[in-house]
C-alpha cells in the first residue's frame, strides 16, 4: 500500500493539504494530527468529523451521501471461539483484522467499525473516488483469497478448523459521523448499512454476496456471476443478489 503525505480526507472534502507524513508533519503533530487508525491516508481530524470539517458538514446537514458499505464476518465464530485457545483465538482474528485493512485500506476505503469477529467498511468518505462501488467489490474479492491464506496455514494440533469468511456489499446515500451524545460514535447508519449487514449474515462461506444495484457497477468483471433471492430479515421484500467468484 502506497501511504500519503498529504491526508486524503482533507484535501477531499475541504481541498486544504494536511501534512502527515515527513518534516512537514512536524508542526501538525504538535497540534495531535496524525495518521487515523481508520485509514493511514486520512489523519485524525477527519475522524472528528462533524467538528473538523465544518463547513463540509453544514453544507450536507441532515442530507446523506452516496457510499458503498462492506460487512466481513468469520462464519461460525461462536464454534469457532469454543474449539480454539485463547492464544490461537487471537491470532485468528488479528490476522483478519490486518487482511480486512490492508485490502480496504488500499482501495481508499475507511474501518468504520470493529464488531468483535466483524468488519464495517465505508468507501467513498472522505476519502471520495467515483469508482467506490467497483472499490469496494474488489475489496471483497481480495479479502476473500486473503483469508483462503489463513485458513490453508491454521490449524489445531493436526485437525484442520472450519474457518470461512462471509462479505456483503450493498450502496447508496448514507448518513455518517457521530451517533449519539454521552457516548459519540462515528459510524454510518441508514436502509444500506442494515441490507449490507444482512447480505453478509445470507453469504455463504468464501462468498462474496452483492446486491443488484452493485451488480451492475461490476457485471462485465463478473459475467458467471449466480444470481438468487433472498428473503432477509428485516427487510420487507425478497432481495435479488448476485454471488462473486473468488
Amino acid at each position: 500500500m502506497k501511504l500519503s503525505i498529504i491526508c486524503k480526507g482533507c484535501m477531499a472534502q475541504l481541498h486544504m493539504p494536511v501534512v502527515i507524513r515527513g518534516i512537514l508533519s512536524i508542526p501538525f503533530r504538535l497540534f495531535g494530527v496524525k495518521p487515523s487508525r481508520m485509514n493511514p491516508n486520512i489523519c485524525t481530524m477527519c475522524e472528528e468529523t462533524p467538528k473538523w470539517l465544518s463547513s463540509f458538514v453544514e453544507k450536507r446537514k441532515n442530507k446523506p451521501i452516496p457510499a458503498t458499505v462492506l460487512f466481513a464476518d468469520i462464519r461460525g465464530y461462536t464454534d469457532i471461539s469454543q474449539a480454539l485457545d485463547q492464544p490461537n483465538l487471537a491470532y485468528l482474528l488479528s490476522n483478519f483484522y490486518e487482511s480486512c485493512s490492508s485490502v480496504i485500506w488500499e482501495r481508499d476505503g475507511i474501518i468504520g467499525k470493529l464488531i468483535g469477529d466483524a468488519v464495517l467498511a465505508i468507501f467513498n468518505f472522505p476519502i471520495t473516488r467515483q469508482d467506490h462501488v467497483k472499490q469496494a467489490v474488489w475489496s471483497g474479492i481480495e479479502l476473500q483469497k486473503k483469508c483462503k491464506e489463513i485458513k490453508a496455514r491454521f490449524t489445531k494440533q493436526e485437525e484442520e478448523i472450519s474457518i470461512g469468511v462471509r462479505v456483503g456489499i450493498h450502496k447508496g446515500d448514507v448518513f455518517i459521523g457521530d451517533i449519539g451524545q454521552a457516548c459519540r460514535d462515528f459510524t454510518a447508519v441508514g436502509e444500506v448499512v442494515n441490507l449490507a449487514a444482512r447480505l453478509q449474515g445470507a453469504a455463504k462461506t468464501c462468498e462474496v454476496l452483492v446486491s443488484e444495484s452493485v451488480y451492475q457497477f461490476v457485471k462485465d468483471d463478473f459475467p458467471k456471476a449466480q444470481s438468487r433471492v433472498c428473503t432477509l430479515k428485516g427487510i420487507k421484500d425478497p432481495v435479488t443478489v448476485y454471488a462473486l467468484e473468488v
